[in-house]
């Protein structure tokens, strides 16, 4: 339901990842159960007094209010990987925040041994004010790692291999 209503609203033309974040998913999932629970209690529960009506009345516009609200949030949560850098909307947050190929100084591949088995598990970036963007490898993400590289590469770095034994 989110993905192809984002895909809609903020799909860039020319992108090398573009997704949902998981999270997104979750906290809709939840609203939605919620809005479920209180239209269900709105059946179960009668009221004969006008006052009950209005007050019933009221708690169920204000659900769908909150639900509409968080289905917003949740449209707008995304992340975006294209030749200008990382792009990514908060949940909580109207605006997107940008990070350019120029201002990332380093980028590791977290590695976990578990199993005796080494996967990859997720990559960090660093910006070079210090703060750091950290993604889950997804299956998406892992087939944007070759347009990763190769911007990457423009500014004369590569993803660097770091082994973790455990997490």
């Amino acid at each position: 339901m989110l993905f192809p209503i984002q895909e809609l609203l903020y799909r860039p033309q020319e992108f090398y990842l573009f997704e949902t974040v998981f999270k997104a998913y979750i906290i809709l999932m939840f609203a939605l159960i919620a809005m479920a629970i209180i239209l269900l209690i709105n059946i179960l529960i009668t009221t004969t007094t006008k006052k009950g009506r209005y007050v019933q009345r009221t708690i169920v516009g204000t659900s769908w209010l909150l639900v509409l609200v968080i289905l917003f949030l949740c449209i707008n949560h995304y992340q975006i990987i294209d030749e200008k850098g990382l792009h990514m909307n908060q949940f909580f947050s109207l605006q997107e925040d940008s990070t350019s190929w120029d201002e990332i100084v380093k980028v590791e591949q977290i590695n976990v041994q578990k199993d005796g088995v080494t996967k990859p598990d997720k990559l960090i970036f660093t910006v070079n004010d210090g703060s750091s963007i950290e993604q889950s490898l997804s299956s998406k993400l892992s087939k944007a790692k070759t347009y990763i590289n190769y911007e990457l590469s423009k500014q004369g770095m590569a993803i660097e291999n770091v082994y973790s034994e455990n997490e």
